[in-house]
């Protein structure tokens, strides 16, 4: 018999490439995210981990044998992190105790006591996920493991929580496989289930069908959900993103002359543009509308000093993400376009009627109005064959407004909807998967649940 388990130890966990968050207890879903922290490991130099350094342990970490050969971290990874190697001190449940510390392996450290770390301590960093796929499993491993035990205060050994992870919509199932033998078997998770953010999203937003545009730090993800179920065929994808927004930022500022001589060595530094652009004061603006003065000016705090940069440098910037400068690019407008019509004719209208924006770079001001735009003037008129499915009504969805604690954090939707997913799915044995079952059938077992 399968153990039922209270809404106050549900963990969401949700992986992005820039950013994870992850809380406990979904009593009260108007709460926001407990943890945010970034996807990115560092790992100790060896002669200072032997020191005993406080802040740079690696969270007691067991290694992940993966059971498929394809997904093992390759051979530029292995030079760069030593795989740790198994501890024979075990618990009862394979997994070494919460006190333990694997000296085999690297130690790892993350958060904020990576960016507080003495660089002469750290040996190298990991992205622990580029472009929404998993780079290094070893250290994903002690990342969630940190997550568990450092940011929530859940104790490994005895862990009575259950998991919902929220995951990039790209993940073959392999990888899915290798979260959930991560999950049983390094934060001894007693029930899982892995769900796909634009499915989330759409949730999150009160719907069961749409259009998930998500902007992220990588790329931008089109992803169209129809009736519950995303149309994996008909994803389109483009670089385009926030890291791109912080590129072109960053080449508007250092090509303006003004901006360029307030820097003692005449070139604009990367954490700037990085600051700029979350200020926000970059916004998009619509074709026509009355263009920033290039000798208009905005003033801008950064490290105790006040800059001064040009107000059309901010209103340029971001417009990549609807026109991007890169003629190999691909356009936003004609990647939903992509998307709506890989589905099914009498599905397209529902797509258009149900439009959910998500992700952290689509907090600039002025993105669904310039979006819109586009898509009512380009997109919309090119489809008149499709007269007897397409729709002349055209609706951008967001949060609902009665979730008062989620004001002006539309963007987070895929965690709001996993929130709402967990108080459901994690109390019912038809959707979630048990350590029993994974015990077995193994990681595959994964992929015959679902909500």
């Amino acid at each position: 018999m399968v153990a039922m388990h209270r809404e106050e130890s549900f963990v969401i966990i949700e992986l992005g490439s820039y950013m994870t968050k992850a809380m406990q207890d979904v009593t009260d879903v108007n709460k926001l995210p407990t943890v945010s922290i970034r996807s990115r490991a560092g790992i100790i130099k060896h002669e200072e981990a032997t020191e005993g350094i406080p802040a740079v342990s690696n969270d007691n970490q067991t290694p992940v044998e993966l059971k498929d050969a394809s997904t093992s971290i390759d051979s530029a990874t292995r030079e760069l992190v030593e795989v740790p190697q198994a501890d024979e001190s075990k618990t009862e449940t394979g997994l070494t105790s919460d006190s333990e510390q694997d000296s085999n392996g690297p130690n790892y450290v993350f958060g904020s006591a990576l960016e507080d770390a003495d660089a002469n301590t750290i040996d190298s960093t990991v992205e622990i996920m580029t472009n929404g796929f998993v780079n290094d499993w070893d250290a994903l491993s002690a990342f969630l493991r940190h997550i568990v035990t450092k940011e929530l205060g859940i104790r490994i050994s005895d862990n009575t929580s259950a998991f919902l992870f929220s995951i990039p919509v790209q993940w073959p199932k392999s990888d899915m496989e290798n979260l959930a033998q991560i999950a049983f078997e390094d934060i001894n998770a007693p029930t899982i289930m892995i769900m796909e953010q634009p499915l989330l999203a759409a949730y999150g937003n009160g719907g069961v069908t749409g259009i998930v545009i998500d902007m992220g730090h990588d790329t931008t993800t089109v992803t169209p959900v129809v009736d519950s179920a995303v149309q994996n065929s008909s994803i389109a994808q483009t670089a385009v993103s926030g890291a791109a927004v912080t590129t072109r930022l960053r080449e508007l500022l250092q090509a303006d002359t003004k901006t360029r001589e307030q820097f003692d060595d005449a070139s604009v530094p990367l954490a700037f543009a990085v600051a700029l652009k979350e200020s926000g004061l970059c916004a998009i603006q619509l074709p026509g509308s009355d263009a920033a003065d290039s000798s208009e000016r905005q003033s801008f705090e950064f490290g105790g000093k006040s800059y001064t940069v040009s107000k059309d440098v901010l209103a340029r910037a971001p417009d990549i993400l609807v026109q991007p400068t890169q003629a190999s690019a691909s356009v936003l407008t004609a990647l939903v376009r992509q998307a709506v019509l890989g589905c099914d004719t009498d599905k397209r209208a529902a797509l258009w009627e149900n439009i959910h924006i998500v992700g952290g770079s689509t907090q600039f001001s002025g993105l669904r109005e310039r979006l819109q735009f586009e898509l009512e003037n380009t997109v919309l008129p090119a489809s008149n064959i499709f007269a007897l499915s397409q729709t002349r009504d055209m609706r951008f969805h967001t949060l609902p407004e009665y979730f008062v604690g989620w004001r002006g954090h539309a963007h987070w939707a895929a965690f709001l909807g996993a929130c709402l997913v967990a108080k459901v799915a994690l109390a019912d044995a038809r959707h979630f998967v048990s350590r029993a079952e994974y015990n077995d059938s193994g990681p595959s077992i994964i992929h015959t649940k679902s909500f």
